[in-house]
């Protein structure tokens, strides 16, 4: 029961990551270590037929892909697989897929630090900063342990980057690597040894070779499963998570085989394959020289910081989900008090994969990873197979053509991957059975004597529903809060919304880590809100207008209140401002933001000092908007009883005509709704210092936007924002935008 709406306060959570964030969540995931250091291996052990590899993976990739679209798309909530397999074979089942996902992304987690130790050791090794051991494995795990205990950290205290800037870096990978690609087809366009280079032995080992190459690199292709995992985040999952999936599968398919054509091209098989992890490397230096070197070395340490930072949130956030529903112990479902963050399962997780990257090779890592994979898509599968039966009933945004041949196909590719790895030379294959079997023994030994014990479904203590929209009204005002103690805020857009016969919407925006899943944050937690969201609603209601009150839980503040005025058609965004602002912005990063993006009318008022209000002070000028926030002006003067002061700012006399022309329509205005004013005209070069100096006389300062707003440094105008920072009295600004019916 939502508790929130018995006392008037609607509680929801938002959905943040749109088509993009989501592409390249897993994109960013999947152009990780496996390209880089894998590729090596995958060569010494297949020849050139290592291309056929990588495209067989990307087909096996993409059957199971589907599965994740159908059932992302019907279950778009965070836990991904182990919510599937609960539902659709047992709880026993999904405990399994949850445990076997956790494990799978740490170990990948751990082969991303090592990865990226191999490639800081190579850099650094070139430039004689250190003069040995970059290759060692004191050195790689002493790096490895560093880098992870670093991102752990970053979880823990849940800084984050932002989707933009994720979306950025996985940009700048692909370009990386397409600027190898482009540069190695140049190269070898007009080489006519490169025909022999991949012909004359394209299968040395014949096809096992080729089955080897598959077992080992299938983690290149894990990390679309993030996108599903993702799904209570995107919004209209339905459509979103099977594009994004098929997107992501699709243009890694497409770097990878790119990137092996290139690279055996360039140096051929033999060379690439006893390259091992240094094989790209070799590739890129033999083709371009130090800047080669260079590129491929950035681009390495960007894949792998990034996939491992997408991945630690990934594991992180799977142990969260099992241990908020007793699956796992109750403890890995705790949410920091101050910092919104799963600390345990973040500490967890990394102790597990620093544990994970002291593993005798990147082989070893790679096979352990790849087993988990291959067996959690087996799981998937099955799962997909019994829903359709069990579960006709789901709404599915996407369902698997030729059901069931494909899920049944994917199964038994998977399975058949996962026991051929048991060849891999040198024992690594059974080393990788070992770890995989000894993980599911040890997760069934914890789980069975809790599962004795009835285990409570996290639902029956969430409070929050899905709130239907309310019926659009011809008018619609939306009031974010960032501060519940603002009453005259409140007032202020009650004011307007009796005045418009308006619906007002009073909206506070709950902000957490992206560390943190949508619905982790419970009643408890935001009780405190909605107490005073409720008091707030009071307020607008004694002062006459049609209030509704919401609570929502989001990731980024800015987009929620974006998505508000887009889905909820709103007229009027009224914006409180605090007076303070961030280092490089006009008003403070979500203020900037909103109020360059809104699609509607903007008002933005600083109620700071507001106590009382006998004298308002309005800025005169040539645009529009001034009319708009006179009538804002004259609201407040009729409420309070003040006077205003229509202000003209010249800097020479020739202007004073001019002048006198804009403010006698705000004098026109103020004479047909009867309000006292008085009208003023400075003659100043000076022209902020002089509003300034002149706003220290009233009580309030009221100006409109210029067309400068709509330039991205400018929040309302070049003048405009000057005079905003520097006045010490309560300012209203307001903008007008043209709305197309």
């Amino acid at each position: 029961m939502n508790k929130g709406a018995d006392e008037g306060v609607e509680v929801k959570l938002s959905r943040d990551l749109g088509l993009f964030d989501i592409t390249m969540i897993g994109i960013g995931a999947m152009i990780g270590a496996g390209i880089f250091v894998l590729t090596g291996s995958a060569v010494s052990v297949a020849g050139p037929a290592a291309i056929l590899a990588f495209c067989f993976n990307g087909v096996i990739a993409l059957l199971t892909g589907m599965a994740y679209a159908e059932l992302g798309s019907a279950y778009p909530e965070a836990g991904g697989g182990y919510l599937w397999a609960k539902d659709g074979l047992s709880r026993s089942t999904g405990f399994l897929s949850g445990w076997m996902s956790w494990v799978a992304h740490m170990i990948a987690c751990s082969l991303y630090a090592v990865a990226f130790a191999h490639y800081l050791g190579w850099l650094l090794g070139t430039y004689y900063i250190i003069p040995f051991g970059q290759d060692s494995y004191l050195f790689t795990r002493s790096i490895a342990i560093v880098v992870i205990i670093f991102f752990i950290g970053i979880n823990y205290i849940g800084a984050e980057t932002t989707g933009k800037t994720e979306g950025i870096i996985t940009l700048l990978k692909i370009a990386i690597l397409g600027f190898f690609v482009g540069a190695g087809i140049w190269a070898i366009a007009g080489d006519p040894t490169v025909g022999a280079k991949f012909f004359d032995d394209f299968f040395p080992q014949g096809g096992s070779g080729i089955l080897l190459a598959m077992g080992l690199t299938f983690i290149a292709f894990e990390g679309y499963e993030i996108i599903a995992q993702s799904g209570e985040e995107v919004k209209n999952p339905k459509k979103n998570i099977p594009r994004a999936i098929f997107i992501s599968i699709g243009v890694v398919v497409i770097i990878y085989v790119l990137v092996m054509i290139v690279a055996l091209g360039i140096v051929g098989w033999e060379v690439l394959g006893e390259g091992g992890v240094k094989a790209m490397v070799i590739a890129a230096t033999s083709l371009m020289g130090p800047i080669g070197f260079m590129v491929m070395i950035v681009g390495g340490l960007l894949s792998t910081t990034s996939a491992l930072n997408a991945t630690v949130y990934s594991s992180s956030r799977v142990s969260f989900a099992m241990g908020r529903d007793g699956s796992l112990s109750s403890s890995l479902g705790r949410v920091h008090g101050t910092r919104k963050t799963p600390y345990n399962a973040i500490i967890v997780s990394g102790v597990i994969i620093g544990i994970m990257a002291m593993l005798p090779t990147i082989e070893i890592i790679a096979g352990s990873a790849n087993i988990m994979f291959l067996l959690l898509f087996i799981i998937a599968n099955m799962s997909l197979i019994t829903l359709r039966k069990k579960r006709p009933d789901l709404d599915r945004g996407f369902k698997v053509p030729l059901f069931p041949f494909i899920p049944l196909i994917a199964i038994f590719a998977n399975i058949f991957l996962a026991i051929y790895i048991l060849n891999f030379p040198g024992n690594v294959g059974q080393i990788a059975w070992y770890i995989a079997i000894g993980w599911i023994i040890f997760g069934l030994a914890l789980y069975y004597p809790k599962a004795r014990k009835k285990i409570e479904e996290i639902e029956a203590v969430k409070p929050f529903v899905s709130i239907p929209k309310v019926a659009k009204e011809r008018y619609h005002i939306l009031l974010p809060i960032a501060d519940t103690k603002d009453v005259k805020l409140v007032e202020f857009g009650s004011l307007v919304a009796k005045v418009e016969d308006a619906n007002l919407t009073l909206l506070n925006v709950i902000e957490i880590p992206r560390t943190l899943p949508i619905d982790a944050v419970g009643f408890r937690e935001v009780n405190e809100k909605i107490k005073a969201m409720e008091q707030l609603k009071k307020v607008a209601k004694k002062e006459g207008g049609k209030a509704r009150a919401k609570v929502t839980i989001s990731h980024t503040i800015a987009e929620t209140i974006i998505d508000e005025v887009k889905g909820e058609n709103i007229n009027l965004l009224v914006l409180g401002w605090r007076g303070y602002r961030t280092r490089g912005r006009m008003m403070g990063t979500n203020i900037d933001y909103i109020a360059q993006n809104a699609p509607c009318d903007v008002v933005v008022f600083r109620t700071k000092g507001f106590e009382r209000l006998k004298k308002i002070l309005v800025l005169s000028g040539v645009e529009w908007h001034v009319s708009y926030a006179t009538g804002y002006a004259i609201l407040l003067a009729k409420k309070y009883g003040a006077e205003i002061t229509i202000l003209s700012v010249i800097s020479h006399e020739s202007k004073l005509k001019e002048a006198k022309k804009y403010s006698a329509k705000l004098e026109a205005l103020c004479q047909t709704h009867d309000v006292p004013f008085t009208t003023k005209v400075i003659k100043t070069k000076a022209l902020v210092s002089g509003v300034v100096d002149e706003a220290k006389k009233c009580d309030l300062l009221v100006m409109g936007a210029s067309a400068q707003w709509r330039l991205k440094k400018y929040v309302f105008g070049y003048i405009q924002d000057r005079i905003a920072r520097k006045v010490d009295r309560p300012v209203l600004i307001f903008r007008k935008v043209r709305r197309r019916n």
